[in-house]
């Protein structure tokens, strides 16, 4: 039988920018199990842009002054947003879009530690993540006429909408 590395692990950054950053756990022990996990860090006023996931998963918030997320669930269009607070645990179902915002105006981050099952992920043992907006999102691989065209929406505002965040979250 095969030993397992079971010692801690550092998070490795995926991101990090002005307003926060993902990072990451890639552990053998994780890696074999086929389970994800994920620490988000939001600075105050941070915004993870809207996206949705490969896998379901749980989102512990471990820090939180005044943190919120907005979720449209799988089959449905009404968003559901929610007020967060140090110890909540937020399920987020496979397909679910959602954002995630720090409101605090304290210099405390917004800090979730997401856990779940990727046995069915593009990449088990990892999260893979589809973003709505933002230079990394689906959209942002179509032209700025299509967008225009599709959304009923000027060029400056498609845009806007495709080109403007520069970072991920």
């Amino acid at each position: 039988m095969a030993e397992i590395d079971l010692t801690p692990k550092l998070a490795a950054v995926e991101f990090e920018g002005d307003g926060g950053g993902y990072h990451t756990w890639s552990a053998p022990a994780l890696g074999k199990a086929k389970v994800g996990a994920g620490k988000l860090v939001l600075k105050p006023s941070g915004f993870a842009l809207p996206h949705y996931a490969d896998s379901a998963k749980l989102g512990y918030v471990v820090q939180c002054e005044d943190g919120v997320i907005g979720m449209v669930l799988p089959n449905t269009s009404e968003e559901v947003v929610l007020k967060l607070k140090k110890g909540d645990v937020i399920p987020v179902p496979v397909g679910a879009v959602s954002w995630w915002f720090n409101n605090g105006d304290s210099p405390d981050d917004l800090v979730i530690i997401f856990l779940g099952d990727t046995t069915k992920a593009y990449t088990p043992g990892r999260f893979t993540y589809f973003f709505m907006a933002g230079t990394q999102s689906l959209l942002g691989g179509f032209s700025t006429d299509f967008i225009s065209k599709s959304f009923n929406i000027s060029k400056d505002e498609a845009d806007e909408v495709t080109k403007n965040q520069s970072g991920v979250w």
